[in-house]
């Protein structure tokens, strides 16, 4: 857990800044129950709809960076909004992801639509949606008109992208035959997409030019990163620590879902290894049938496979960081970043 317990107390101060800000930009808003929805995908409220005595949502990765890169750089007061913006642009997503894989739990608690039903949840997420894109405005204000005209199309271009993704997730989970290269590309639209915009966006909304153009770079850094975090991810649905994560050892397989290491074993692997998978996929899982695939996939050199990936994804996200041109005590926090994030256990 030590990973886990370096990012919380580096990302403390500024997970405080953007509760703060989510609280302040819903108070008060009508119709009021709208906004409790949100406020409870945010972590804000319990499931009675009541303010939580302690926050119960995820780890604010993505608004957090941009604060952190503030920090450095100053110009903070730019930086909150769109920090706002893209957690409540990562949480729209979520729910929309959550309604179509049928996940009833995120964060030990009801995923929203499993709160309040798939219709209300489909309306808060577009309202959150709505809600990203007014703050990522309010946060490219100061810019030059055609600057900040071309962030926020790039902001709002992410649906695009991250939509695309998830359409490929749900149809590569009907298909037989998936190549690791058509997996790869689908998660860099899911998590590559959205991490780069986190990484570079603290540089992107600098008033500076010479500033703004580092983040053509930090981008970069950013969606290797998300690939990391990606593929350790799939790591985790499969041979995470239960007493760690709340999930089932292979947890992933329950769901059918198919991540890395089962498309790697499914193009590599030996004939017998596709045909217990495939046919373990035909239906209900137990224990045994679990174990049976996760022996399959290790001995298809699966898991090592999947290991190396996050060791290349982080090594050339820190590659490029240690290209760029940012002071080095910034440069020192990002690539902690990047290392806690592949060496992840929940």
């Amino acid at each position: 857990m030590a990973s886990q317990n370096a990012l919380a107390n580096l990302f403390k101060p500024f997970v405080k800044r953007v509760n703060e800000g989510l609280k302040v930009l819903l108070d008060g808003r009508k119709p009021e129950k709208l906004y409790s929805y949100i406020g409870y995908q945010l972590g804000l409220q319990d499931e009675e709809l009541s303010p939580c005595v302690a926050f119960k949502g995820g780890k604010r990765l993505r608004s957090s960076i941009p604060l952190l890169v503030a920090k450095y750089l100053g110009e903070g007061e730019f930086a909150l909004p769109g920090s706002l913006a893209l957690e409540l642009f990562h949480n729209f997503t979520l729910i929309v992801d959550d309604i179509q894989d049928h996940d009833e739990i995120r964060h030990a608690r009801p995923t929203l639509w499993k709160l309040v039903g798939v219709p209300q949840a489909l309306n808060a997420a577009l309202v959150a949606e709505a809600l990203a894109h007014d703050c990522a405005k309010d946060a490219c204000a100061h810019l030059p008109p055609k600057t900040a005209s071309n962030w926020l199309l790039a902001f709002q271009q992410m649906t695009m992208k991250v939509f695309e993704g998830q359409h490929l997730d749900i149809l590569y989970e009907r298909e037989e035959q998936v190549f690791t290269a058509q997996y790869l590309q689908m998660a860099f639209s899911k998590t590559g997409i959205l991490l780069g915009q986190s990484f570079a966006q603290g540089f992107a909304l600098q008033p500076r030019e010479e500033i703004r153009k580092i983040a053509i770079i930090m981008r970069q850094v950013g969606e290797m990163a998300g690939m990391a975090f990606q593929v350790q991810d799939d790591i985790l649905g499969l041979w995470s620590d239960t007493k760690k994560t709340g999930k089932p050892v292979g947890s992933d397989l329950h769901r059918h879902k198919k991540t890395l290491p089962i498309v790697h074993a499914l193009e590599n692997g030996s004939r017998s290894t596709r045909q217990v998978i495939l046919e373990a996929f035909k239906g209900e899982l137990d224990d045994k049938k679990v174990n049976s695939i996760l022996g399959c996939l290790e001995a298809a050199g699966s898991k090592d496979y999947a290991l190396s990936q996050v060791r290349e994804y982080s090594s050339r996200a820190l590659a490029l960081l240690d290209g760029s041109a940012i002071d080095d005590k910034l440069k020192s926090k990002l690539a902690e970043v990047i290392e806690n994030l592949s060496k992840r256990e929940t």
